[in-house]
């Protein structure tokens, strides 16, 4: 990022030597906190893949309903039946943590691929396309034990693969939902007796102790999402492969005071996502 900074000489003094150099000390240093504070931040992301040809393995990402008539095989997710027969159900993935271990992200961007193994988009007209794949619901929790509504996602036409699915959406938080949090934060923030100033996980499991319904009442932000899939599932029409993207950034800017502690310091430097769960802290605060 480059920056530009123009200084103005308002009057009709001339400036002397002392003032100009005191301006060009001022505008170079301006201009080096707005570097650090452009720069200052982090970005990734998760995937979630299942593979529903590999039965054991979908089991343990996923769930379903029916699953008397509904299953996986090694030739996907499905039921054996007559092609124009179908039976209702719904697949829902395990939740997927996002963000870092010591900060959460506020919004999030979502992309989802799915493979069958049937035409998942059939060409009706010159102009119109019907698409025979579920529909796709995403949600999010703060602490993976209170959840926001489901949302549709959008479904399209991968411009980069023709005759393949492509869902998107985004996800977040907004900032008047999470300005008390960040208040209480602030103020957490200048104790001796924390770890890490900047460690929102440690936060958080102080937070649930002063009130345990805290993320009953509010999302502040986005730690986990959770995907569902709806559809009529035609006989010997199977899902093959479902795959999610989920893109996110964080503020970088940290406390200068070096964590304390191996879990604070494991945390610092993990990009495995958001760890806090909110049954855990409240058990604790029982027992």
């Amino acid at each position: 990022m480059k920056c530009s900074i123009v200084i103005m000489d308002i009057g009709h003094q001339p400036s002397t030597p002392r003032q100009l150099m005191y301006r060009y000390i001022l505008a170079v240093s301006a201009c080096c906190m707005l570097t650090a504070v452009a720069t200052a931040g982090i970005m990734g992301g998760h995937q979630q893949v299942i593979d529903f040809t590999l039965p054991e393995q979908a089991a343990k990402l996923c769930t379903w309903s029916d699953p008397e008539h509904l299953g996986c095989t090694k030739d996907g997710f499905g039921w054996d039946g007559d092609k124009r027969t179908s039976r209702d159900g719904w697949i829902e993935t395990k939740p997927l943590a996002i963000g870092t271990g010591w900060r959460p992200t506020h919004n999030a961007g979502v992309r989802i691929k799915i493979q069958t193994n049937y035409p998942a988009i059939v060409s009706t007209g010159p102009h119109s396309k019907a698409f025979y794949t579920p529909r796709v619901y995403v949600r999010y929790s703060a602490d993976r034990v209170h959840w926001s509504d489901w949302q549709p996602t959008d479904l399209n036409e991968d411009p980069r693969a023709p005759g393949t699915v492509l869902y998107t959406t985004r996800v977040g938080v907004p900032r008047r939902t999470s300005q008390a949090y960040h208040a209480k934060l602030q103020e957490w923030s200048r104790r001796d007796d924390i770890a890490w100033a900047s460690d929102e996980d440690e936060f958080c499991r102080w937070l649930v102790k002063q009130d345990p319904d805290y993320f009953a009442k509010v999302r502040p932000f986005v730690g986990y999402v959770q995907f569902l899939l709806e559809t009529s599932f035609k006989g010997s029409q199977r899902l093959t492969r479902f795959e999610a993207d989920v893109h996110w950034a964080v503020s970088g800017i940290q406390a200068l005071k070096s964590a304390k502690g191996p879990a604070a310091e494991k945390r610092k430097v993990s990009r495995d996502g958001w760890n806090f769960i909110g049954v855990e802290a409240s058990s604790r605060q029982k027992e």
